[in-house]
């Protein structure tokens, strides 16, 4: 997520009789601002100042949204803002539910129910390559070559990080990868890997975080099954809907 100082959103509050939109324009705020036509809460443009974003966020919406009847504050379809703080990363979602209801959430990623999509070599988002955190462990049927070229692969994409490790195992036909805070680049891993296994023999899995702070969004997992590879973003929010299509049931 990069925007101005680190928020996004909008929350739509539906109709609004005259006497309400009046007092919504004449609310104080620094971050927030009513947007008449439709009407609507948005961010605006912020000139910094020495208090805590989230503190003046989280404050001037309550201002915006107790300004609204209790009548009219039933019938929000609601919508949500986002922050992103930068020192801590801490990725956080204000949201106003249908109905005027609030909740404050962190992010907090996880996979249990997300979409998978097979990886095919087409273009894919991921955390910018100096800073990509490579965990996860990878085998596959090939021969004792197939180590030295993956050793050659992850020394050659290392980013600007020096932390973590790798170890490469390998057999007579088989090589085992495990990654463990590795610093590389992902995507010419994954195609390292597709190249050097022989077919349908490639198994394990690769999750893709970010040394940074602030790249949640960029966040993937990496899933090899049966000589197929899958890509997944983690859900951030609890109450995130996910759906796994049947062709990736496999594929976890």
């Amino acid at each position: 997520m990069r925007t101005h100082l680190g928020c996004i959103g909008s929350i739509a509050l539906g109709t609004l009789g005259q006497e309400t939109q009046k007092r919504l324009v004449q609310v104080q705020a620094s971050w927030l601002e009513y947007s008449p036509e439709p009407p609507a809460l948005d961010v605006r443009h912020v000139q910094p100042d020495n208090t805590p974003a989230l503190r003046e966020i989280a404050g001037e919406l309550l201002d915006f949204l107790r300004t609204i009847s209790d009548d009219e504050r039933t019938h929000i379809p609601g919508g949500a803002f986002y922050y992103q703080d930068e020192p801590t990363g801490q990725y956080i979602r204000l949201r106003v539910w249908k109905g005027g209801f609030l909740t404050v959430h962190w992010a907090r990623p996880d996979y249990t129910h997300v979409e998978w999509q097979q990886f095919r070599n087409q273009p894919v988002a991921v955390v910018f390559d100096p800073f990509q955190r490579l965990n996860g462990s990878v085998s596959f049927e090939d021969s004792p070559a197939a180590a030295e070229n993956l050793r050659r692969v992850l020394d050659a994409t290392a980013g600007q990080y020096s932390q973590g490790e790798y170890e490469i195992a390998n057999s007579i036909e088989r090589v085992e990868l495990t990654l463990r805070d590795v610093n590389a680049d992902v995507l010419t891993l994954v195609n390292a890997l597709r190249y050097s296994a022989k077919s349908a023999t490639l198994a394990g899995e690769i999750d893709v975080t970010s040394f940074r702070a602030g790249d949640l969004e960029d966040y993937c997992r990496f899933v090899f099954r049966a000589g197929e590879v899958w890509i997944a973003r983690p859900a951030l929010w609890s109450d995130t809907p996910g759906a796994r299509p049947e062709a990736a049931q496999h594929a976890a």
